[in-house]
């Protein structure tokens, strides 16, 4: 099955995000770090990344970038105002998916909302600095020229539905972004596209907490009937490192 969607929520995998904040604590103090999420939907993937990141190294100064398809969710994402309970791509080029924050989360959101009279909630101002937000196509060679290489590229959970031809070319554009001693983040694709190309691509799997940050994507049902669903991990399975393997580090500095 394949099915593309706007489908994100505000912290959707938690141990990955902790990872990134370990990531980040690992550069110099003070250091210029650059941030993007390519396939950004409404906004909700890369608000959350940058509050891990802000969480773990208030120091670090980020540049973010957000780049969509749509602009109907690059509007929203920019806004940074959601509706508990309400999915806010309505009426965008894919179907809408889950609400970005549903209102048994709201309690463990307030370091990163802020509620507004009318019952809506609102991305607080110290997240959204330094966040420019632009509509993109991820196959587009012009990409790089448009945000530039990344310390922390995210490109997840918009490549599954495509063709295999078009989800290797996208991907492949999405590795050019990665700065040198960057990270690479890919979820939600198909995994044999993912191994075939990474295997290639000198970037390496980081395997710290490999297994919990695989297996906390609660949204991953549906394996094996949906293209994206979430395998199984399984360590006899050849160049099961990257096949299962979210985070990518492509050398040093």
């Amino acid at each position: 099955m394949r099915l593309q969607s706007h489908y994100t929520h505000f912290m959707r995998n938690p141990p990955l995000l902790s990872a990134i904040g370990a990531l980040a604590s690992q550069f110099p103090r003070d250091a210029d770090v650059t941030v993007a999420s390519i396939g950004c939907s409404t906004g909700a993937e890369l608000y959350s990344v940058l509050y891990a990141i802000r969480r773990a190294r208030s120091d670090l100064h980020l540049t973010a970038h957000g780049a969509d398809i749509s602009d109907t969710v690059v509007d929203v994402a920019r806004r940074g105002i959601y509706h508990p309970d309400v999915p806010a791509a309505e009426g965008s080029v894919y179907v809408a998916g889950r609400a970005e924050v549903a209102s048994a989360d709201v309690p463990s959101l307030t370091e990163i909302m802020q509620p507004l009279p009318d019952g809506s909630l609102r991305v607080k101002d110290w997240l959204r600095q330094g966040i420019t937000w632009l509509t993109a196509d991820a196959t587009d060679d012009r990409l790089l020229d448009l945000v530039g290489r990344q310390d922390f590229l995210l490109a997840n959970n918009f490549m599954g539905p495509m063709e295999d031809p078009l989800a290797e070319r996208c991907l492949r554009n999405m590795i050019r972004l990665v700065a040198p001693g960057g990270y690479l983040f890919v979820d939600g694709i198909d995994l044999d596209v993912k191994t075939r190309v990474l295997k290639a691509s000198g970037l390496r799997p980081v395997l710290t907490n490999q297994e919990e940050i695989w297996t906390s994507e609660g949204a991953r049902g549906g394996w094996p009937w949906l293209r994206w669903g979430r395998e199984p991990l399984n360590r006899s399975e050849a160049d099961w490192a990257i096949r299962y393997s979210i985070i990518f580090h492509l050398g040093d500095r």
